[in-house]
Parts: C-alpha cells; structure tokens; sequence
C-alpha cells in the first residue's frame, strides 16, 4: 500500500489531479513495477480507454479527468526512467522522482525519442520483386552506408 500511496504522489507531482490518479490507478497503473512491465503505447491506450470510458458515462462521470501534455510527457519519461533502473539493476523507488530527477529522466526521455525517430528514417526497404538489379544494388548500398554508421 505504501508503494501505491508513493505513486499517487508522484503523479500528482508531475501534473495530475487526483481525480485522474484515481482514474490512472483503477487502470493499474499503482506502482514502477507495473510500468517496467508495459511498453510506451500501453500509456497511450489506458489514456485513450479512460477518456472512451467517461465519454459513455456522460453527465454521469465524477470529477474532473485530465490529461495534460507535460503531465503525459512526465509520465512517460517516468516510465522510461523505471525501465533504465530495471535495466540498471537498481531498486525502484518512486519517491526518488522528483526535481532534477524529472528534468533528467525528461531529457533523456527525449533524446531516446530522437534517437528512435532518426533510426526509422534508416530502415532500408528490400526491394519486393527482382524485376530490376539497380534495385538490389541500391539495396546493398543502402545497407553498406548504414553498416558504416554504426
């Protein structure tokens, strides 16, 4: 319970209204430990799933529930800071996210969403059908340059 309690204060640290942690947290998202254990889009959907949700309720929907840009944005970077102290092998603690370690797990959340950005643009495409051998050498090429990059 008292991971769940840190939690819901650091949601609350970054942008949300407790309202929307509540809403967040019957989703289940409560702790680091499940967001170590979802990949970025499953945030996209539990916002989206949330927002469907009290759609249909209509007049009948309590509170207030809202999303806001740098609130989502914290919360990914959080999500991505979770996921590089697993990765580190470091206890998760989310009472640690908080000041610089916001604005640190915000850039570098950036820069990973940079990184992957130019990456796609890299992706070589295979020629489908060999109707032309231009395209295979174009292929080759394509993958040579990208081979020297890395």
């Amino acid at each position: 319970m008292a991971q769940v309690n840190a939690f819901n204060a650091a949601l609350t640290r970054i942008g949300f209204n407790q309202v929307t942690v509540d809403a967040m947290v019957n989703e289940g998202f409560n702790t680091l430990e499940v967001l170590t254990e979802i990949e970025e889009s499953d945030i996209n959907v539990m916002i989206k799933n949330i927002r469907e949700t009290r759609r249909l309720l209509g007049q009948n929907a309590q509170g207030d529930v809202t999303f806001p840009f740098l609130s989502i944005k914290h919360f990914k970077a959080m999500h991505n800071w979770a996921l590089e102290l697993r990765r580190m092998g470091r206890p998760l603690n989310v009472g640690l996210y908080a000041g610089a370690v916001i604005t640190n797990a915000v850039a570098r959340y950036a820069m990973e969403s940079l990184r992957a950005t130019t990456l796609e643009d890299e992706v070589v495409d295979k020629p489908k059908e060999l109707l032309d051998l231009t395209k295979w050498e174009t292929f080759w090429e394509q993958c040579r340059t990208y081979m020297r990059r890395t």
